[in-house]
């Protein structure tokens, strides 16, 4: 039995963030939505144990990946030998503040058990989820959604209409690590989150992105972006933790100009899903 599905991206439309809290993590709430730029993850049966490859887009092709990570931690949850093959083909950036790595994991959480027969209910398995990352238990659920803690609570909204984005692909990537510690410099003592997103309020697509500037702080040539992309877009905003900024709204001519000027950036065209188009995707009906 071959078993396979797509793991979807994500983008951050609003991103707070507060203090960090006692276990090391910053206290966040932010709008996510998934969109139509996926990795594809294939699982089948193994030889005894656990094979793993990884081609495309540069990602660990070993331990590391959060793919192996998940696999090993679902078959220790089952009680199980960790014995699957599974190839993952990456096409999502990494180190961009698109989630891939995080969506790989959930996606490979729910093939796993399939292809185990797990008998875990859905919110175990949202359990083993969060035990994996703080975006790891959304891409779950998908769609649009407002994420709170540390990230692992995930409240469902309604969905808006498709969206049609484009996602500029600086020639470097991000450290989360590293532009959170940025803003623990700019912000030493925290910063109370608001009571509710400006976005729920705003006509605007984007609502504000607390590590913009721990981002610029971190990566001198994001400034040269963000202004080509305030003249490219009426709408834009970088996603996470960077280093992708999604522009709402460009035209061509725009955007060829915002690649002349950055050179080594790419354009990535997608559009937002919504939970239905999530769920297929992930191969997944109902639940969650």
């Amino acid at each position: 039995m071959i078993l396979r599905a797509e793991a979807p991206a994500k983008i951050n439309r609003e991103l707070r963030v507060g203090g960090r809290r006692g276990d090391g993590f910053h206290e966040i709430r932010s709008r996510i939505v998934s969109v139509d730029l996926t990795d594809v993850i294939e699982v089948g049966p193994g030889t005894g144990s656990l094979e793993f490859s990884c081609s495309g887009e540069g990602a660990p092709n070993d331990d590391r990946n959060l793919v192996v990570q998940a696999a090993r931690r679902l078959a220790a949850r089952l009680g199980v030998r960790p014995d699957a093959r599974i190839r993952l083909e990456k096409r999502i950036p990494s180190g961009a503040g698109l989630g891939g790595g995080s969506s790989d994991a959930a996606v490979a959480l729910l093939l796993l058990s399939r292809l185990w027969s797990s008998s875990l209910s859905d919110d175990e398995l949202f359990g083993v989820a969060a035990e994996m990352g703080s975006d790891v238990p959304y891409f779950l659920v998908g769609g649009e959604a407002e994420v709170s803690g540390r990230g692992e609570r995930v409240r469902q909204l309604e969905d808006s209409s498709p969206v049609e984005l484009l996602l500029v692909i600086p020639p470097f990537p991000l450290s989360t690590a590293e532009v959170y510690a940025a803003y623990d410099r700019l912000h030493p003592d925290g910063r109370p989150l608001p009571g509710r997103l400006e976005i729920e309020t705003s006509v605007s697509f984007f609502g504000p992105n607390d590590l913009a500037s721990p981002v610029l702080e971190t990566k001198d040539e994001m400034k040269t972006i963000l202004d080509s992309a305030r003249e490219a877009a009426p709408e834009f905003a970088i996603t996470g933790s960077g280093s992708a900024v999604v522009l709402r709204g460009a035209g061509v001519g725009s955007a060829r100009a915002l690649l002349e000027r950055n050179r080594g950036t790419r354009l990535i065209a997608c559009r937002t899903l919504t939970r239905e188009d999530h769920r297929r995707r992930i191969g997944t009906t109902g639940g969650f």
